[in-house]
């Protein structure tokens, strides 16, 4: 009888700095972001996208599920289960929080950009909700010519903004992007998706 050949997986691993990018092109149907071979979003194919810049220690990124469990008076374990929730995100902390670019992004629903000569300014108070695709980029460790994407369809910032304005730390704002479902896509597709270029 022989054994069975073990997989260490030690070379498909997370290592290795990301770019955030947002306001991206939804892709279509079974598709994926089309990249320049640089690894950013192609500007074609995505004209409005918008990359949010360095972070403090990278992103974390963030897909779960839960289960709704069945029961019966006669078994004390589920006899059945579903899926009851499903989640995706991606979190970080930015770094170009007086970009205010940056922080118009983070708050849907309630930020205005305004500009005028000599003063760049944003007004709280209430705007459209504009929900944005939102990806990490990164290179692969296995490859570095070839790209990871992850990749959240339909997405909002909900954590707001919040920095230190110091002399003696550097200010950064938390970002939580969370995915909301598309519900015109096949069901196997609505939230977003995770892939990697291979040769």
């Amino acid at each position: 009888m022989a054994g069975t050949a073990p997989a260490w997986r030690t070379s498909n691993i997370a290592y290795n700095a990301g770019q955030l990018w947002g306001k991206l092109a939804i892709p279509g149907a079974g598709a994926r972001i089309t990249l320049d071979a640089d690894g950013t979003p192609d500007a074609t194919a995505n004209a409005s996208a918008f990359h949010y810049g360095a972070t403090k220690s990278g992103s974390k990124l963030m897909i779960k599920s839960a289960m709704l469990n069945q029961n019966v008076d006669e078994f004390r374990a589920p006899i059945t289960t579903a899926v009851d929730t499903v989640s995706m995100g991606i979190s970080c902390e930015l770094v170009g929080i007086t970009e205010l670019d940056v922080i118009e992004n983070l708050l849907p629903g309630v930020a205005t950009a305004a500009a005028a000569s000599g003063y760049e300014q944003i007004r709280v108070g209430t705007a459209p909700i504009v929900y944005q695709s939102v990806a990490l980029i990164f290179p692969l460790r296995e490859d570095a010519t070839k790209y990871g994407i992850f990749n959240v369809y339909s997405a909002l910032n909900d954590s707001g903004v919040e920095w230190a304005q110091s002399r003696k730390e550097l200010g950064f704002t938390p970002a939580n992007f969370v995915g909301y479902e598309i519900t015109s896509r096949a069901a196997t597709d609505t939230l977003g998706s995770f892939w990697k270029q291979v040769a």
